[in-house]
């Protein structure tokens, strides 16, 4: 499935230790609204934001090209010039072609266009999967909102009824990476790789029956772009990624971006919005739509009577679904209904997977893989384990330090926190090994990725060392250090409470304090973690996000805009920069990673970005694993030989699981009678990245 940007693109689904989600908000019935009609804003809005886009183009040129001629009669500022001159050509070539809202018929698109479809890529799935059947799956906490846009939007259920479901204008082959037909079956790229032009599938409908046009794709930019929803991320996007979107008719559209990108029509690729469901869009949009199930073109719908505010939100499979017969969508999303019902802790989860009330269960930390699965459902063959090897992008958990926070300002007290947290240990004793050491914050984009960076190790010397340069040389009577101000060297760590997290936690709290550095510990419920975090209020913070392939996103994490109000003092909430981190040259790079149009450009902007973060000791990398764990009753069933697909962060993501029914009824026969099967653990590496290191192949 097409993935939106969320926070990160996507979205940047919030990967946090152990899945903190936010609790339920309260809500107004739909009938406790007034009447509202959109569609004349929505219009004003179109024109209004092309001469918006003309007005705001010209009085940059204005503003730099003056600049441009100071930077060149100074020698010395080659490198700002050459990165200024880059942005007025593409400032004049905007101003050439100024609206950013068209409306055209079909004789204007292009005649040589090369059109593209797809069909090349092999099908997903198993023509072996059974349609029907009910699954039941859990969250942690009931969501605050349906809405994908706007206010707490960003919650960790966003996954199960957005990212997974909706279809984009393309996708990516979740096994070659290959770009693959969505609501547009046909595309074509223009010459300079900027515009992508996209003729609509012709079945392409809402699950309301109501087809999918172009229209509503220029109604998503007006919903990201619009001041209603609480956005930030959605509205500097759609701003300053897109340059124009183009209307030739009711199922052809183009969308350029501001640069030529590597695989152009996934970046172009955005979901639609539809228009007749947003009608009411305004300006008490978050509170009108909370609650509201929008019409989706993915396989499932939520409809209305099966939230059970607090207790379960149900995901029913659109009966006549559109895309049901394409080739890469007729073997997935199988399940005729998906349950998600809230269960507040792991463990009590854990015990309703084992008694049956649970279809499927996660199982990647090490007690729940090793121990505490070894109960007689598993050994007689009931439910079943599997590990999967994946290739995809790592969750980048580690510290996250706020250098906005007294003393984390110092260079040298980052880098003695460096060298003083020993995550070795975490992984060797608490994870048994079963993780490896994270190296920088972008691991898992192959070539992408810092070929020799890599975290600091514990090293009690260099770390007194670092704090000793920072005046901390003194120590207190209970082990911490002291600068000559009497300040203490003590920081607090906001962390998802969990019983793993505070086993982690409280390993790295001991080791800091033999190298005279206190760690306080702030575990708290996934509500208040989320709302600390993004009000910028912690010191550090054990977080993590899981983003989508194929690339990493430097400017949402790193980028000054995101770091401090205008005052340059004041820390900006609602942003990913956790690190309140503002450095020009890395504002630089990270604008050149995300607008490479090259691969090898992208591979050198990334590079350098790693090493800003490297040098500056802002995140201090954890833990990762290259694999996930899964148990799962037997009838729920994956295809045979690959179990799932490659790029996938999850076992149901890629929606190729179905529930075998006649195997259920005979499993809970069997079960009746004292029957059993053989146990089953399998293992499927056939996408495990191999060093060859004798101690890699080793671990089963």
């Amino acid at each position: 499935m097409s993935r939106p940007p969320l926070m990160s693109r996507a979205g940047l689904r919030a990967a946090l230790l152990l899945l903190p989600l936010l609790v339920a908000a309260g809500c107004a019935r739909v009938d406790e609204f007034p009447p509202h009609d959109c569609t004349a804003e929505y219009e004003a809005f179109l024109k209004d934001y092309n001469t918006q886009v003309i007005k705001e183009a010209k009085a940059n040129l204005l503003e730099m090209e003056p600049k441009e001629k100071a930077l060149a009669a100074d020698p010395a500022q080659t490198a700002e010039l050459d990165e200024l001159r880059r942005d007025l050509t593409k400032l004049r070539r905007r101003l050439d072609h100024p609206e950013f809202f068209t409306f055209s018929t079909t004789a204007d698109v292009p005649a040589d266009l090369v059109w593209e479809n797809g069909q090349s890529e092999p099908e997903v799935g198993d023509n072996a999967a059974k349609k029907g059947g009910k699954l039941t799956d859990f969250m942690l906490s009931f969501p605050p909102t349906m809405r994908v846009i706007g206010a707490n939007a960003n919650n960790s259920f966003r996954s199960e009824h957005w990212d997974y479901i909706e279809i984009g204008l393309t996708g990516l082959h979740p096994d070659t990476g290959a770009v693959i037909p969505g609501l547009a079956n046909e595309w074509a790229v223009s010459a300079d790789r900027r515009t992508v032009y996209y003729r609509l599938d012709p079945d392409a409908t809402y699950s309301d029956g109501v087809p999918v046009v172009a229209d509503d794709f220029i109604f998503q930019f007006y919903l990201q772009l619009s001041k209603y929803p609480t956005n930030p991320f959605g509205n500097e996007y759609y701003a300053t990624q897109f340059e124009n979107i183009t209307k030739y008719d009711e199922r052809t559209l183009s969308i350029t971006v501001a640069d030529a990108r590597p695989l152009t029509p996934y970046f172009t690729s955005v979901p639609a919005a539809p228009r007749h469901f947003y009608r009411e869009f305004g300006p008490d949009f978050e509170q009108r739509y909370d609650w509201r199930s929008r019409p989706s073109t993915g396989a499932f719908i939520i409809h209305e009577e099966d939230v059970k505010k607090g207790y379960s939100i149900t995901l029913s499979r659109v009966t006549d679904w559109w895309a049901k017969d394409k080739k890469f969508y007729k073997n997935r999303w199988n399940v005729d209904r998906i349950e998600m019902r809230v269960i507040r802790e792991q463990e009590k989860a854990l015990e309703m997977f084992k008694v049956g009330l649970l279809d499927t269960f996660i199982l990647n930390l090490p007690e729940y893989w090793y121990e505490k699965t070894d109960v007689d459902p598993v050994f007689n063959g009931y439910i079943e384990k599997a590990k999967f090897y994946n290739q995809y992008p790592r969750v980048n958990r580690g510290l996250y330090i706020n250098t906005s926070k007294p003393l984390l300002d110092n260079l040298d007290v980052r880098i003695g926190l460096a060298y003083a947290t020993n995550f070795d240990k975490v992984i060797e004793f608490d994870l048994r090994n079963d993780y490896s050491r994270m190296r920088t914050f972008a691991d898992g984009y192959g070539d992408l990725s810092h070929p020799t960076l890599k975290a600091r190790e514990f090293s009690p010397q260099k770390a007194r060392e670092a704090f000793a340069k920072a005046g901390f040389t003194s120590t207190g009577k209970d082990g911490v250090l002291v600068n000559a101000a009497k300040q203490r060297l003590s920081f607090e760590i906001t962390y998802p409470k969990s019983a793993t997290g505070d086993k982690i936690m409280q390993r790295l709290k001991e080791e800091a304090l033999k190298v005279g550095l206190e760690y306080k510990l702030d575990g708290v419920d996934g509500t208040s973690y989320f709302k600390k975090a993004t009000l910028k209020q912690h010191d550090i913070t054990l977080s993590g996000f899981g983003l989508d392939p194929p690339f990493m996103d430097y400017f949402q994490f790193f980028h000054s805009k995101d770091a401090y109000e205008p005052d340059g003092k004041t820390p900006k909430t609602n942003t990913n920069n956790l690190f309140c981190y503002a450095n020009p040259e890395m504002d630089k790079w990270a604008t050149i990673q995300r607008n490479a149009t090259t691969i090898e450009e992208m591979r050198e902007a990334s590079h350098k970005c790693e090493e800003f973060i490297h040098r500056d000791a802002i995140f201090i990398p954890g833990y990762v694993q290259d694999y996930y764990r899964l148990g799962y009753w037997r009838w729920v069933r994956f295809p045979a030989n690959t179990f799932n697909v490659k790029i996938a962060y999850d076992a149901m993501e890629a929606g190729v699981q179905w529930v075998d029914e006649d195997l259920k009824k005979e499993t809970l026969a069997a079960m009746r009678s004292g029957k059993t099967y053989p146990e089953v653990l399998k293992v499927y590496d056939q996408y495990r990245v191999k060093s060859g290191s004798p101690e890699e192949e080793k671990q089963p």
